[in-house]
């Protein structure tokens, strides 16, 4: 096979282009507003007579403000604190609470950090749900299912 020095140029044009194209993605893929987490989270009450409502809302970390969860800043900074880990989350000291017998089932599905995450726990109420999560799971009418028995 004979190379002309078209034939050259044109296979270094392409190589070139590639290795661009590359650095850009590469790039992008660090600024990109996802780069840290993108997480679908979801809180499910179930009260004793079998009524559910589910909540549901994205935390895209580090995100833009005004976009998904409404307390993103602090719920980006908890899952930071505990390394993307939802069972290391700071969670608070005290919360408001009160004797509603309310099963809550909260999930998080996506990834953080190029990890992938899916995570799931029941707590006996709202209140057990704050001491333990803070704000990450604090987003109740955001986004609504709601289902009677």
């Amino acid at each position: 096979m004979k190379t002309t020095p078209a034939l050259a140029a044109a296979a270094l044009a392409v190589l070139a282009l590639a290795g661009t194209a590359s650095a850009s993605a590469s790039a992008s893929a660090e600024s990109s507003p996802t780069a840290d987490g993108y997480l679908w989270l979801t809180v499910t009450r179930t009260t004793a007579a079998g009524d559910s409502v589910t909540d549901t809302v994205r935390l895209d970390c580090p995100g833009r403000e005004g976009d998904g969860h409404p307390h993103r800043t602090s719920a980006c900074a908890d899952l930071a604190a505990a390394d993307g880990d939802f069972d290391a989350l700071p969670g608070r000291d005290t919360a408001l609470c009160s004797d509603e017998a309310v099963e809550v089932v909260a999930t998080a599905h996506g990834g953080y950090r190029g990890r992938a995450t899916h995570w799931a726990h029941t707590y006996e109420s709202d209140c057990h749900l704050t001491l333990a999560t803070g704000e990450i799971f604090d987003f109740q009418g955001a986004r609504r299912e709601q289902r009677s028995r």
